[in-house]
């Protein structure tokens, strides 16, 4: 019986100049093969060759995808010396798993491979799965081999390496026929952080993991661990080692955010680094709240000079509508008492009413009386009782009123 094979060709590049724009492009009418890669449904190597191009002798941009320099492939056979090869092993077969097919067949046309037509492009068939519709081309979106092994969980270190894409493939086929879901990581919930370290590292070379770790339940920016994991001494606090994770969340074979028990030692922590924030942005509300009082004292020192330009600006309009008869001056008014409650002496002067002095008092004393001295005489004053002269006392004018005591002696 035939057998499933997975076929996979890197290229050299040659760059094409556009509208002063550099673009890479692989294309069969102008590249040629620097590696070639196939194997079998069970994942049995059954070519992988570097090849040295005859016509090109650098390819710059496309190393930089491939890493296939022109020194690793400066003794090695061209890729025509394999066709006889390729062409045995992919007539030989029921079915042939590529991922981009198109490309793959430009270059197996190119140099006269045969090879059953029988082909699966899972690029086509995952597009459909990852459901990215494209309204312009009315199609699903073609995405990258990258993509695919992200979406399965498949940790594609070496990308680009015909080897290493051959078996990204037959993985992700495994699983799109398979119909298995997205990868979530799932299978880690219920294990310990270092039984999660251990199979993750070995998913990915041993290479080191992003991770953040959370306490379970609780919701946090910061939580007990965020940074590159290589080693379990890369973690601080080595209970978590022990605790056991409730949930996960992958982002890629690399990356991971999980949730675990609570950690005593880290969330204390945790809080006196929230009590130093609260601290420094407590200190920061004081300075913005020192800068607007400030603000306010000095937006009101301006306030009340611009209103006392005003009060002196509208005095000086009024004395000028007053030198113009535009307004009447108005008399200016004369306060009757002072502030001792004495009647004043600009109000006395007004009345025109004599004004006498204590040492002038005694030719009067029995004549003009004041409003105590009427009391005690049992002749009080009336009411609008006019006013005959003002004394002076100590404090100010007091009212006298005429009452005649020698007459009434006789």
């Amino acid at each position: 019986m035939k057998r499933k094979f997975h076929v996979r060709c890197e290229a050299g590049e040659k760059l094409e100049i556009t509208s002063k724009i550099y673009l890479s492009l692989l294309s069969s009418k102008y590249d040629e093969i620097l590696q070639v890669s196939a194997i079998d449904q069970d994942g049995n190597v059954l070519i992988n060759e570097y090849c040295k191009p005859k016509n090109i002798t650098e390819w710059e941009e496309a190393e930089g995808i491939h890493n296939i320099t022109p020194e690793m492939v400066f003794d090695k056979k061209p890729f025509e010396d394999y066709v006889e090869v390729l062409t045995n092993i992919l007539t030989n077969t029921d079915e042939i798993i590529i991922y981009n097919s198109e490309f793959e067949i430009g270059f197996l046309n190119k140099y006269g491979v045969e090879f059953n037509n029988n082909i699966y492009d899972l690029m086509y068939e995952f597009a459909e799965i990852y459901g990215q519709w494209n309204e312009y081309f009315g199609s699903y979106t073609w995405k990258s081999l990258i993509d695919c092994c992200l979406y399965y969980g498949y940790y594609l270190g070496n990308a680009h390496d015909s080897l290493e894409d051959c078996k990204a493939t037959l993985y992700c086929y495994n699983k799109v026929i398979n119909k298995e879901d997205r990868y979530e990581g799932k299978e880690y919930i219920g294990k310990t952080v270092k039984e999660f370290l251990d199979g993750a590292w070995g998913k990915i070379d041993n290479n080191s993991i992003k991770l953040r770790i959370y306490p379970i339940g609780v919701k946090r920016i910061k939580g007990y661990f965020y940074g590159e994991i290589k080693g379990y001494d890369d973690i601080k606090y080595k209970e978590l080692l022990n605790n056991r994770i409730h949930d996960i969340l992958y982002n890629s074979p690399k990356s991971f955010s999980i949730w675990v028990d609570k950690c005593l030692q880290a969330d204390y922590d945790l809080l006196l680094e929230d009590v130093e924030k609260l601290k420094e942005k407590n200190s920061e509300l004081q300075e913005e709240n020192k800068k607007l009082i400030n603000a306010r004292y000095e937006n009101y020192r301006l306030y009340r000079e611009e209103n006392e330009k005003v009060i002196k600006l509208e005095k000086k309009i009024n004395k000028m509508k007053e030198k113009l008869g535009l307004v009447l001056k108005e008399k200016k008014k004369i306060p009757m008492y002072n502030s001792c409650g004495f009647f004043s002496a600009e109000y006395c002067k007004s009345t025109k009413k004599p004004m006498i002095q204590q040492s002038e008092y005694k030719a009067f004393e029995n004549v003009l009386l004041s409003k105590t001295r009427c009391k005690e005489i049992k002749k009080p004053v009336r009411e609008n009782e006019e006013i005959y002269a003002f004394l002076r006392v100590m404090n100010g004018y007091c009212a006298l009123y005429y009452r005649n005591l020698e007459k009434e002696k006789c």
